[in-house]
């Protein structure tokens, strides 16, 4: 895909991070996993600008996914 390129996939607003497929650590909760994905989350439009916010997706080592703050995250 073209979108990878660029480092943004545009079919699923996949972004591009350095520690994608590593182990990472949400500060905020203190649960650890693979950081699988980082998307942009659509919050909502102002003014027809659309405002988004990067969203971590991390497999625990349960195997379930939970989301966190892509700027938050630090490795593990």
């Amino acid at each position: 895909m073209e979108g990878w390129a660029t480092g943004f996939n545009t079919a699923f607003d996949h972004v591009d991070h350095p520690l994608l497929h590593h182990q990472v650590r949400d500060p905020m909760s203190g649960r650890e996993g693979k950081l699988m994905a980082v998307c942009h989350e659509t919050l909502g439009y102002v003014e027809g600008a659309r405002r988004t916010a990067l969203t971590a997706y991390i497999r625990g080592i349960d195997g379930r996914e939970f989301t966190a703050a892509a700027t938050a995250v630090v490795a593990a």
